[in-house]
């Protein structure tokens, strides 16, 4: 498990706060349970993509700033090279791994490959590896120096005046020289010249284990016995250090750290020698590599684990009573003095703490202090009121019920009518030149538990409460838009900052902005490190300090001045690391004042660890900008790579893991994600590092990840990776154009069938029809016609005798014919086909001639020039009115002449019956005679076609019948 811890030391009642060595630094340790192969970290290198390379006692691993994973291709397995003990990163990416027996190992571009006695590296053991301004490479092993010629290695010691040695510590310095060390110690010049240098100490304590040269020219060599630096043209040792220093390095700073075996972590500074002493700091005292990222951070590969040393401003003093009280206030004077309320009250100055005494007030647990314009000292208490006290008076003492609306204070105020305010967890009082004012809810105050106190420049006295805000103007209370939006919120601090923006700090919802009566709200989402914001200052340079439940952060007051910042958008705020021995400090909050401002501009805060000193001058500089990677893909849990680029169709749930690579403390980073084709904004990753999507439709998307620090939002880093979800084949085109055209042959299909089963039944229908018709036109008409051949031939031989039976012979004549046209007409629709077409022009010149065969004595003429080819249905309906018109003409109007026009044009088919009779009387059209239905089965067949007809008197005499059928006409009721 991976642990964090802060640099800081208990300090004894009046101790000196700077000088301890670590208390600038916050700590990060890794060990095997944190994913390194082995505890023991023998070599630590930078990569140029910004990682680590971590040589153990157990293999080779890569650090991103979050994981190490561990590299071991199974190239390197077959070599049983396990152990590693040096590194060498060149500018191309070439890393260089040098191993305890197994050889010299490379790594370009994702080959690997191993120098061994093959290739002229007689010695297993590889201790140092070196590229120098020749580009010539350059190996230290346990038995002997060698140098890269070709693809081998050559051999430099053991020839000429260079005696066989042990090669340990290999640099080369500003001149161009190369140094190597072990069991002796020369200088090879750049004409090949090669020097030998006596190292102080008895037999093997002047084992040379480290070379280097510092920044002002000076070359030192770490030993067996200690540390020696080359003085003119002899190394002199280097007093109060006797150990094995394994590794040395200067940082950009001018630092020169020692690391050494067995004791512990030492540092060169300004002539000074001083070892690394607080208690706890590293995990072992056996130092074994020293590493300066890019960041200026400093790692350490020790015995037990890698660590990584942070340079942090922040600097915690613990009290003489110690911390973690109930709670903690601070504050102090022009002079840089600090006071600290923590139940007892404690003065800080010259870096010290120590318990001030106030035997006026006896045992009373001090809150906050206060002091006013005039130089009056006001005390509040946890419980015993408030305590005035002034160099001219008597100390006063004020509590309630008779001053106060509470004894336990919270926050003074001095208004500019130099009255004083004091908020206490049940309500507020004001003490003035007017008397003592006490405020309550039932007064107007938003809330009883107060919280903190400010006058703005208006005037406007603001009382921030724990549900709401409360403004007080020319002595009564006002709402504006600040009291209506904040009026259930915790406000626990309050700003004017030097433009007359004021700030509210809340306790769950960030901060608010009221900047000419416009508010605006500013999260997480927006860049603030926390939603808990306990205290606000802002100092001379322009910047907003804030703390919040464990952190303390700052950011440029100027970049609020216009638009808020955004989710796109965020707010520039810097986030500091708490130091060693503090990383579990929670800072303290809602009492006032919970920070202060000194006179040199740094800023203090109250903590359960102690008092935390911020020196913004000597803030790190920041670093490069993370650098945003995707780690993979995982399809419904199941990884994959990036590169495929293809989503099955059937995953129903895609995870894009990424990461940034940043070897710095992780607290400060943000990471943000946005899937193109879905999101519409970035989204803040979790802790999880990971995006899921759900269902995702079939498309072409592009994953983008960003990265950054809180502190620099505008440097950052993008990757993407476009990928593709495919689709199942029930949603390509093509399915859904199958699918129509089989629904549409399907269609087809059952309309034929349909269509054929109509066919069949009508078939069916009409053949038992025309077997009926038959029938009756065999035997029914047949005989009916017999019958009236022989009446008619009775009627003729009679008409000669004139006998009695005459009358009954014409009525059997009329009753016989009518039996026959009855049947005929019936046979007619028996075998009338709806899908046949019949010409009506052809039917109707037929009609007229039958009419005039049967009724001689009346002349039936036809108008119908050319063909009428009509649908047998239709055709049948037409005939069946235009019959019973004629028919009608001949029964009842005693007309000796019909005439049938018939007429068809774009609108439709028009017959026309006209005969000269006697008429018909228009009561006949509107009440038809009982017991006839000619006119109403004439109406109906029309009704049937959709067309009209129309019967009336013509104008030179007789009856008119107009009958119009529509284009495309088809007969209702007849499936």
């Amino acid at each position: 498990m991976r642990c964090i811890i802060v640099l800081s030391a208990l300090l004894c009642l009046t101790a000196p706060l700077w000088p301890q060595i670590g208390m600038d630094y916050a700590r990060t340790i890794w060990r095997a349970t944190d994913g390194l192969p082995e505890d023991t970290v023998q070599a630590i290198a930078e990569s140029t993509q910004g990682e680590l390379w971590i040589a153990t006692t157990g293999g080779l691993s890569l650090f991103d700033g979050a994981r190490i994973r561990a590299f071991s291709p199974d190239s390197i397995s077959r070599m049983g090279a396990n152990s590693v003990f040096s590194l060498l990163v060149e500018k191309d990416g070439t890393v260089w791994a040098g191993t305890e027996g197994a050889g010299l190992i490379r790594i370009h571009g994702g080959e690997v490959k191993l120098f061994s006695a093959s290739d002229g590296l007689t010695d297993g053991f590889i201790r140092r590896v070196l590229r120098d301004r020749r580009r010539r490479l350059w190996v230290g092993t346990d038995d002997g120096l060698f140098v890269q010629q070709g693809q081998r290695f050559v051999r430099f010691d053991a020839t000429g005046n260079v005696p066989r040695m042990a090669v340990h510590g290999l640099t080369e310095d500003a001149q161009g020289r190369v140094w190597a060390g072990g069991s002796e110690l020369i200088c090879i010049a750049p004409d090949g010249k090669v020097t030998s240098f006596e190292v102080p100490g008895e037999y093997s304590e002047s084992r040379v284990k480290t070379i280097l040269q510092t920044q002002d020219g000076s070359v030192w060599v770490g030993t067996v016995g200690g540390l020696a630096v080359l003085k003119g043209d002899r190394f002199t040792p280097l007093p109060g250090l006797h150990a094995t220093v394994r590794t040395m390095l200067q940082t950009q700073d001018g630092t020169l750290w020692i690391g050494t075996i067995g004791n512990g972590l030492w540092r060169w500074r300004n002539g000074v020698l001083a070892e690394i002493t607080p208690h706890g700091l590293l995990p072992s005292e056996t130092i074994l590599s020293l590493c300066q990222d890019s960041s200026s951070q400093l790692w350490i590969g020790t015995q037990n684990g890698m660590v990584r040393l942070n340079s942090t401003p922040v600097h915690v003093l613990s009290l003489p009573r110690g911390s973690d009280s109930d709670f903690e206030t601070l504050s102090g004077d022009t002079r840089g003095v600090v006071y600290v309320a923590a139940q007892k009250l404690y003065r800080i100055e010259d870096g010290a703490a120590r318990e001030e005494k106030l035997p006026e007030l006896g045992p009373v647990s001090v809150r906050n202090v206060f002091t006013s314009r005039e130089g009056e000292r006001w005390i509040g208490t946890d419980g015993g009121g408030a305590y005035r006290i002034s160099p001219s008076v008597a100390v006063l003492h004020y509590s309630a019920p008779r001053e106060l609306t509470n004894n336990f204070i919270r926050a003074f105020l001095e208004s500019r009518d130099s009255a004083i305010w004091i908020a206490t967890d049940e309500g507020l009082s004001s003490i003035g030149r007017d008397g003592i004012r006490k405020f309550t809810e039932a007064s107007g105050l938003a809330y009883f538990s107060t919280r903190c106190l400010l006058e703005d420049r208006s005037g406007t006295i603001w009382i921030g409460t724990d549900r709401g805000l409360s403004a007080w103007r020319e002595g009564h209370f006002i709402a504006n838009e600040a009291t209506r939006v904040l009026a259930h919120e915790k406000v626990w601090s309050m700003l004017e900052d030097h433009a007359g923006t004021l700030w509210f700090a809340t306790r769950d919802h960030g901060l608010f902005r009221d900047q000419g009566g416009a508010l605006g709200q500013i999260t997480m989402r927006q860049g603030l490190p926390s939603n808990g914001i306990y205290q606000l200052l802002e100092d001379r340079r322009g910047n907003l300090w804030m703390t919040g439940p464990n952190i303390i952060a700052s950011t440029p007051v100027a970049q609020m001045d216009g638009p808020l910042p955004t989710a796109d958008r965020p707010a520039s705020v810097t986030v500091y690391a708490a130091p060693f021995g503090a990383e579990d400090a929670q800072f303290y909050g809602g009492r006032q004042p919970a920070g202060y401002l000194a006179p040199d501009d740094s800023v203090w805060f109250p903590s359960t660890r102690g008092v935390a000193h911020v020196d913004h001058a000597a803030a790190p500089p920041h670093g490069p900008p993370p650098r945003a990677v995707l780690l993979g893909i995982e399809q419904d849990g199941r990884p994959t790579t990036t590169s495929d680029g293809v989503v099955d169709a059937r995953v129903t749930r895609v995870s894009l893991l990424f990461s940034a690579i940043d070897l710095r403390p992780r607290g400060d980073l943000r990471l943000r994600y946005k899937l193109d084709g879905l999101d519409h904004d970035w989204i803040p990753s979790g802790p999880d590092e990971r995006a899921t999507y759900t269902n995702l439709k079939p498309g072409h998307y592009r994953f983008r990840v960003q990265a950054f620090e809180g502190s620099q939002p505008e440097q950052l880093s993008e990757a993407s990776v476009a990928f593709v979800k495919n689709r199942v084949f029930y949603q390509a085109a093509w399915f859904y154009v199958l699918c129509l055209l089989l629904a549409g042959v399907l269609s087809w299909a059952i309309y034929q069938v349909r269509i054929r089963q109509i066919a069949t039944r009508f078939a069916a229908v009409l053949e038992e029809r025309t077997r009926l018709a038959r029938e009756i036109h065999d035997t029914v008409i047949q005989g009916c016609t017999g019958l009236s051949v022989v009446l008619e031939a009775m009627a003729v031989e009679e008409a000669h005798r004139q006998s009695e039976s005459s009358p009954l012979l014409g009525v059997a004549r009329e009753q016989t014919r009518g039996v026959i046209d009855e049947a005929r007409r019936a046979v007619w629709n028996m075998r009338s086909d709806d899908g046949q077409v019949v010409d009506l022009a052809q039917t109707l010149r037929l009609l007229a001639e039958q009419t005039m065969r049967e009724h001689r004595e009346i002349r039936v003429e036809v108008c119908a020039s050319h063909n009428i080819d009509l649908r047998a249905a239709v055709h049948h309906e037409v005939i069946m009115v235009v019959r019973e018109a004629v028919n009608n003409a001949v029964q009842h109007s005693g007309t000796g002449r019909i005439a049938i026009a018939s007429m068809q044009n774009d609108r439709g088919l028009e017959v026309q019956v006209v005969d000269d009779g006697i008429g018909i009387a228009s009561d006949q059209l509107l009440s038809p005679t009982p017991g006839h239905f000619g006119l109403i089965g004439m109406a109906e067949r029309m009704k049937r076609l959709g067309g009209t007809l129309k019967i009336e008197a013509a104008s030179d005499g007789g009856t008119s019948v107009v009958l119009r059928v529509p284009v495309r006409s088809r007969v209702r009721g007849i499936a």
